[in-house]
Order: structure tokens, then C-alpha cells, then sequence
């Protein structure tokens, strides 16, 4: 269907095209002259839409290259935070299974205690 749409889309052009050359007022000399214009006009706009959108893929191409880095140093800081995190809390958690064990063996104790009195 897109071909299809292209070639139409051309066909009318080059006919329209025709058309007008043969209705136009003005003569063969000041239709060139005018087409000449229109066709370096859109070149020079055809050359800064093409150059826009180099300098934008470039900029796409910097900021994801960026982007990559920052998630790498991101990643990188997190996995250090939590590596710290984790060294200076194993103590503490050491600390708290000890006090956990002496409870559940003073309450083991307790209830023994209990039961034989």
C-alpha cells in the first residue's frame, strides 16, 4: 500500500507540475527562474532539516552514553552503600541472635522452672 502511495503521491506531482507549467501567465524563462529558486530554497531547507537531525542524533548519542555512566557510577555507589551497611550491621545482628539465644534458653529455663514447682 505504501508503494502504491508513492507512486500516486509522485504521479500527481510530475502532473500538477506539468499543469502549471502549461497554465502558468508567466513565460519559460521566468518559470525556470522561479523553479530554480524554489529548488535551491528547498535544498538549502532540506540541508538544515538533515543537519538537525545529525546534530540530534548526536546529542541522543551523548546523553545515552551518559546516561550509561551515571547508572554504572549509580550502581556501583549503591552496591558499596550496602556493602558497608551490611559489614557494619553484622556485629549488631551478632549482638541480637546471642540476646535472642540467652532469652529462649532463660525462658526454656523459666518454664522448666515452672513445671517442677
Amino acid at each position: 500500500m505504501s508503494n502504491h502511495f508513492m507512486n500516486g503521491l509522485i504521479l500527481g506531482a510530475a502532473a500538477g507540475g506539468i499543469y502549471g507549467l502549461l497554465k502558468s501567465p508567466r513565460t519559460g524563462k521566468e518559470n525556470r527562474a522561479v523553479l530554480k529558486t524554489y529548488v535551491d530554497d528547498t535544498t538549502v531547507l532540506v540541508n538544515d532539516v538533515s543537519r538537525s537531525v545529525n546534530d540530534l542524533k548526536g546529542a541522543i548519542a551523548q546523553l545515552t552514553n551518559e546516561g550509561k555512566t551515571l547508572a554504572e557510577e549509580f550502581t556501583q555507589d549503591v552496591k558499596e552503600s550496602v556493602d558497608e551497611f551490611t559489614y557494619e550491621a553484622e556485629p549488631r545482628m551478632r549482638r541480637i541472635q546471642e540476646h535472642t539465644e540467652k532469652l529462649t534458653a532463660d525462658v526454656e529455663d523459666l518454664t522448666q522452672s515452672m513445671k517442677q514447682a
